[in-house]
């Protein structure tokens, strides 16, 4: 009898402690933090991509707010939460007639500021080469 009634105690114990322990925080996670669109053809449009963003947490996750470092680059997200385990697409695209008369390499940024704790804002690095409109 003292056994069967120290052992639903303990049980009961271990299952209450379970059920109030907090789950993970939420964690962001992107399928890449790079893109290289590699050669752009500055008079062929914008360029597009999309990369996954994950939640790899245990809280949904919030984003706040998604930027990029220049006009010419674009990004858009869904801005309900994430669940844990869910992830969607963060389109991204870059136009090259936003400066007609740079060329060449380029760098720009994406931010994605969100409520995952350890890093609250996350960068995207996206590269290229611009390449000069061909004369007609």
């Amino acid at each position: 009898m003292k056994y069967s009634l120290m052992l639903a105690l303990v049980l009961g114990a271990g299952v209450l402690a379970i059920t109030l322990w907090p789950a993970a925080p939420a964690q962001i996670g992107v399928s890449t933090t790079s893109v290289d669109f590699g050669e752009i053809d500055q008079g062929g449009g914008p360029v597009t991509t999309s990369v996954e963003v994950r939640n790899d947490g245990g809280q949904p996750l919030n984003i706040f707010r998604v930027s990029t470092s220049c006009g010419c680059t674009t990004a858009t997200l869904d801005s309900s939460p994430i669940e844990p385990g869910n992830s969607r697409p963060l389109t991204i695209q870059f136009d090259p007639m936003v400066h007609p008369d740079e060329n060449g390499p380029i760098t720009r940024m994406v931010y994605l500021q969100s409520s995952d704790p350890n890093q609250p804002e996350l960068e995207i690095e996206i590269t290229g080469t611009v390449m000069p409109r061909q004369p007609l």
